[in-house]
């Protein structure tokens, strides 16, 4: 028992003059040169933090010697009672966090750094929690406003593309030259808890038309993930059809993406249900006309359905299956049934293989296929798609198209796949330029067909692409594409057999 008082007397002496030996070093220290309270409450508790460490060693060390005689610890260690009051900040005071500072302190922004990987047509991430404070975290370049712990948030959207384009080594009425305002949208888009929407227009082709216009809900159907959608939202037809320009690897969509579609094209008013599995995803639209329908007739009647698997899934390899169908009830719109296929980019409209003219469809059937391999920095993309017509009291018309695609990233990135929809999503850049880096660089080719000679006077066109792509960020990209293409279309006049070389060159931003 003496020896037990004796070492708690020496240990609570030895407390004492480590107390005293940090006192006079926090006495003599410089006042720290920020007035912040969140700044001085975290250098107070590191004082703390370093305190109870030097008292931990002190009773380590007294815990291990022998015990020592009744008279012998009081000599040495009585001098040092004597030592300086402790401060106040010796005191045990408890980590403060930033809510609990008076309100008449400002408190410092919440302020998180984000990246959306996916594409500008994929639906707006869900909210979490059920907060009220706001903090601000930035998405790609832009202020998103939300609650600290995410149950609410809200940030503008858009993008703006720019391209150029020339042709040589045609008819001479298709060597044209120019620039073009490809795309500018501005919109928003936000999310509380599990319903989040979107709103946004595009100023693109000397009109202003709307865009994405949905609320989508994030639930649980048969045990899986799944989202739920109503409004106009783009759809979920081909792989390279079901992602926005602004992910796609070219300038331009695919012939299938582009031609096997129905009369109202990638949008549509109507309901979305998409539901998520381990490895693959499945979708159903039902849909009228999109937005921006005149209201001259009565609405078409369209359903659309997609599914991809994934047999192989692994961050080397992933093998992707996919198909793809439509069904559409023409109502009583006016306008082209089917649209003629721009093989050589969006600019120059003269490079385009025509359909011919059709009539008496009252509704149509489009169907097609998807093989793709991602691997590291190499991926090949092949569709395939064949729209029917069906006319009444007639013989049904049809025409198809196909595209074989490939590419390499040189350096910067991999691959950036999707696997949860079964499609291309942004790159994430290793290096951006804009902190210093090179960026990544993408090299990739396509050799891709459409064939209307199925049609009445329906022609044929061919294209072979070769470009590169150089991403600056994870929101701004620089594309090159040089193109060789054929179009054979029906009749004598001059050009309907032509063949040239077009060269896009394009600036994309999409925030």
């Amino acid at each position: 028992m003496l020896n037990i008082l004796v070492r708690r007397s020496a240990v609570g002496l030895g407390a004492c003059a480590v107390l005293a030996g940090t006192g006079a070093q926090a006495q003599t220290a410089a006042p720290p040169a920020s007035t912040d309270p969140q700044v001085l409450i975290q250098a107070q508790q590191r004082r703390i933090d370093q305190l109870e460490a030097r008292l931990r060693t002190m009773e380590a060390r007294l815990a291990i010697a022998p015990a020592p005689a009744i008279a012998q610890p009081v000599a040495p260690v009585a001098p040092q009672v004597a030592a300086p009051v402790v401060p106040p900040v010796a005191a045990r005071v408890p980590p403060v966090a930033v809510a609990d500072i008076p309100e008449r302190v400002a408190r410092p922004p919440v302020v998180r750094i984000v990246q959306r990987l996916t594409d500008s047509e994929a639906s707006p991430p869900p909210a979490t929690g059920n907060g009220e404070k706001a903090g601000v975290v930035f998405v790609n370049g832009l202020p998103r406003v939300n609650s600290v712990d995410g149950h609410w948030w809200f940030r503008p959207r858009g993008r703006l593309f720019l391209d150029a384009s020339t042709t040589t080594g045609a008819f001479a009425g298709r060597n044209i030259t120019g620039t073009t305002l490809g795309s500018a949208r501005l919109g928003m888009e936000g999310a509380v808890g599990n319903v989040s929407w979107a709103l946004e227009g595009e100023f693109a082709e000397n009109q202003v038309v709307w865009k994405s216009a949905f609320v989508n809900i994030r639930h649980h159907l048969l045990g899986l993930e799944a989202d739920g959608s109503i409004g106009n939202r783009f759809n979920d037809r081909t792989m390279d059809g079901s992602v926005g320009l602004g992910t796609t690897p070219f300038t331009d969509f695919n012939t299938v993406a582009a031609t096997i579609l129905p009369r109202r094209g990638f949008w549509g008013v109507g309901l979305q249900e998409r539901l998520y599995g381990p490895n693959w995803h499945a979708s159903v639209q039902v849909t009228g006309e999109d937005p921006n329908n005149i209201g001259d007739g009565d609405d078409g009647l369209t359903v659309v359905s997609r599914m991809h698997w994934n047999p192989i899934k692994s961050k080397g390899l992933t093998v992707h299956l996919g198909g793809w169908g439509f069904h559409e009830r023409l109502g009583g719109e006016t306008g082209s049934l089917v649209r003629a296929s721009a093989i050589a980019g969006g600019f120059n409209t003269l490079v385009r293989a025509q359909p011919g003219p059709v009539t008496g469809v009252d509704s149509d059937t489009g169907y097609g296929a998807e093989l793709a391999v991602i691997t590291g920095r190499f991926w090949t993309q092949n569709e395939w798609g064949r729209r029917t017509l069906h006319r009444a009291g007639g013989t049904d018309l049809s025409h198809d198209a196909f595209s074989l695609s490939a590419g390499w990233f040189v350096f910067g990135t991999t691959s950036p796949y999707d696997a949860r929809r079964g499609t291309w999503a942004r790159a994430r850049i290793e290096d951006p330029v804009t902190t210093g880096g090179w960026g990544a660089v993408a090299l990739r080719a396509r050799y891709q067909e459409v064939d209307y000679r199925g049609l009445p006077l329906g022609g044929l066109g061919r294209s072979t692409t070769i470009g590169g792509t150089w991403y600056i960020n994870k929101i701004t990209r620089v594309l090159l594409d040089v193109t060789d293409w054929h179009i054979a279309n029906p009749g004598n006049a001059p050009g309907s057999i032509d063949s040239g070389q077009t060269v896009n060159l394009g600036l994309q931003v999409q925030f």
